[in-house]
């Protein structure tokens, strides 16, 4: 099959080559899933999972669409050539599917079909199929193992509750106004050792707790973290040396669907450009990083995790692949596969490694070093 990263499709609708044989072709043309969209103006960028296209007025969607979750973009172009934000959605394609989704000129973007009797128009689609199939850029089977090393845990009922209640992905989440009495102020602490443990606890708390506009936003879980208003300076060191509590706190939701939306946040941002989404991932990984115990006792959990992640570190944008100190990407994975090899998980922390050794240059022979800002420092109080 042709890479379809590089397909256009011209004024002339083509019938695109592949490699598969003929009977392949007509098996997957009948039994897999179908998107088609309407209005989409020439030269939009549109995407589905790893594949681009920069379509032209023949355009009419995508064939060949194998089972499961699939991430669907646009990203519009000026005159000048300057490409917009992406702007998409994840949907789970069932066999035989028709999805369909037209252009919105006001906010260039794609959205739910705005007409009656959408329905009809489906089955009349079903019925005339084989015509459009000249129109339809066939899905890129090529990348299709790769997706689905990075969506294995999600699923249907998964997608649904993740997606923002609008049915839209953008690349950065907009928010409601905060009052200016609203905002954080700073406070006063009483020792070194408590400051440096409050400011690694309250990192968030730095920021406005701004609100989301309603129905923008994915619905992410709420994070645990440890009240460092109301907890006293012990149980904010202990949570800061083992944070069990937080991780338990965090997999009470289910296991399986911490995962998903651990892939599923990664999605968001490899695919759909989200700030938002990679923030979200980037505080799951500090918050599990963080506890041997949690790793004894949540040995499943945290073998997938280190499956999960070793495939999404190589994706990481350049500035958080270096192998430095200042890189907390890169702290976090190191305390992660210390913390996994003393809570017996050794070849599979062995393994996501040499991985990392071989495609980032990431070295983890100094993992079970002491870390001097572990070591016991003794406070002096009045």
């Amino acid at each position: 099959m042709t890479d379809s990263s590089k397909s256009v499709v011209k004024k002339d609708p083509p019938k695109y080559s592949t490699e598969m044989d003929q009977q392949t072709a007509r098996v997957l043309f009948e039994n897999c899933a179908f998107l088609i969209i309407a209005g989409v103006p020439r030269a939009t960028e549109f995407g589905m999972d790893f594949s681009s296209h920069q379509i032209d007025e023949n355009f009419r969607g995508m064939k060949l669409i194998p089972e499961g979750p699939h991430y669907v973009y646009c990203a519009s172009q000026s005159p000048y050539g300057d490409v917009g934000a992406r702007v998409g959605f994840m949907h789970y394609f069932k066999p035989k599917e028709i999805v369909i989704r037209e252009w919105d000129p006001d906010k260039e973007e794609l959205r739910h079909r705005r007409q009656d009797l959408v329905d009809v128009e489906i089955g009349k689609i079903r019925e005339n199929i084989k015509d459009l199939d000249r129109f339809l850029a066939p899905y890129d089977f090529e990348m299709y193992e790769k997706w689905k090393t990075f969506t294995r845990h999600i699923t249907e009922p998964q997608i649904q509750a993740l997606m923002p209640s609008c049915g839209l992905v953008r690349t950065a989440v907009e928010y409601l106004s905060c009052p200016d009495a609203d905002r954080p102020r700073g406070g006063v602490t009483t020792s070194p050792r408590l400051r440096t443990v409050r400011s690694i606890a309250d990192e968030d708390d730095l920021l406005p707790d701004l609100e989301p506009i309603k129905g923008t936003a994915p619905n992410f879980t709420k994070l645990p973290k440890i009240n460092t208003k109301t907890a006293n300076p012990s149980d904010i060191s202990s949570s800061y040396m083992d944070s069990i509590g937080l991780v338990e706190n965090l997999l009470a939701k289910g296991e399986k669907e911490i995962l998903a939306e651990i892939e599923f946040s990664f999605i968001l941002y490899l695919c759909g450009h989200s700030t938002d989404a990679l923030a979200h991932w980037r505080r799951i990984l500090a918050l599990v990083c963080n506890s041997e115990s949690a790793v004894e006792k949540f040995k499943h959990f945290y073998k997938n995790y280190l499956l999960i992640i070793r495939e999404q570190l190589v994706e990481l944008p350049v500035e958080l692949m270096e192998p430095t100190e200042n890189n907390s990407v890169y702290k976090d994975v190191k305390k992660l596969v210390r913390n996994c090899v003393l809570g017996g998980l050794v070849d599979r922390a062995d393994h996501v490694t040499k991985h990392l050794y071989e495609k980032m240059c990431w070295n983890f022979n100094d993992i079970l070093d002491e870390d001097p800002e572990d070591l016991p420092v003794v406070v002096e109080t009045d």
